[in-house]
């Protein structure tokens, strides 16, 4: 029989393109290899494998995916490569602003709670206006990279390509309407709410704070999986991809920056107020480990980690286009 993505055979398992046991692996990898992989599945393990062996081929089909991206491997053309790594720093960035909102929300009026002296605040406030410039910046790359592919995104719109992304643009605008729905009472809520009732004192509108959070980081990940989708179709000439790639660079190593101006905050505030980074009582000892703060600057380590690793693929793709 054969189908849409290559031959295929209703062997021991069915069409190995519907098996929950493959669907890791890529749509063209499961036609070529599929059925043969599930026949040796049902005879050493009646079509029941192990946990370990599912783990496999999570791992197996994850590993598959990323080769046939590109973001790992040699087998990919370099332009391919350096797209890859282009597109894993955008996906970083959109982590890296979740977590960036997360610790602006939990830093809000920290100066209040420093010392009046001048000396007390030059270091927070030095930092923390390092970490609202490098954000502008790094805003200004991510718009200055889309406006670069606009054309090459009406051509591909031109050609029919809106139905290969349709789906992820639904899915967008949902998550959209949903939190401009949510925003609205929301917002109407806090102004009739003292401060000390929106940073904690009101239980049930901090419950609704942190669902409209979810939401919102809902939609953000919805957008960024459609600029991927898009971008992996596109076709960009190599002035443009280069230039991508420049930007990419730049946008992970302003997220360093702002990383590191995180923790020259933090320090001082540990330093001078730690009683605010514990949400204690005024004149009470405080922690500087809040789980807040802990959770947002992981995510934020982790996705510099993943943006570094998108640049070392632009360059070691770059430096294979050069010997080409």
């Amino acid at each position: 029989m054969t189908g849409p993505e290559g031959p295929t055979s209703a062997g021991p398992g069915g069409d190995a393109r519907r098996q929950p046991l493959l669907r890791w692996y890529p749509p063209a990898w499961r036609a070529r290899y599929g059925d043969e992989l599930l026949a040796v599945l049902e005879d050493e393990y009646d079509g029941h494998p192990p946990p370990s062996v599912r783990l496999g081929l999570v791992r197996g089909g994850l590993r598959e995916r990323a080769r046939q991206a590109a973001v790992t491997g040699d087998t990919a053309p370099p332009v391919d490569g350096l797209r890859a790594g282009a597109l894993m720093v955008l996906a970083a960035w959109a982590a890296f602003v979740v977590a960036g909102a997360s610790f602006a929300k939990f830093a809000e009026h920290f100066d209040q709670a420093l010392p009046h002296s001048t000396s007390a605040h030059h270091l927070p406030d030095l930092a923390f206006t390092v970490l609202q410039v490098a954000s502008a910046v790094t805003g200004v790359l991510v718009v200055g990279g889309a406006v670069l592919v606009a054309p090459a995104f009406v051509r591909f719109l031109r050609r029919g390509g809106w139905s290969s992304v349709r789906g992820h643009v639904v899915r967008a605008l949902v998550c959209t309407a949903l939190t401009v729905a949510s925003t609205v009472p929301l917002v109407a809520w806090a102004h009739h709410l003292t401060s000390q009732q929106r940073n904690g004192g009101l239980h049930w509108y901090g419950a609704a704070f942190v669902l409209w959070a979810v939401v919102v980081a809902v939609t953000l990940a919805s957008w960024t999986v459609v600029a991927i989708a898009a971008a992996r179709r596109l076709e960009l000439s190599r002035t443009v991809l280069v230039a991508e790639a420049v930007l990419g660079a730049a946008v992970a190593a302003a997220m360093a920056v702002m990383v590191g101006a995180i923790a020259a905050w933090w320090g001082a505030m540990a330093d001078r107020a730690p009683s605010f980074l514990s949400a204690s009582p005024g004149g009470a000892p405080g922690s500087p480990w809040d789980a807040w703060l802990v959770v947002s600057v992981t995510v934020m380590v982790a996705a510099v980690g993943v943006a570094t690793v998108g640049v070392v693929r632009e360059a070691r793709m770059w430096t294979r286009m050069r010997a080409a």
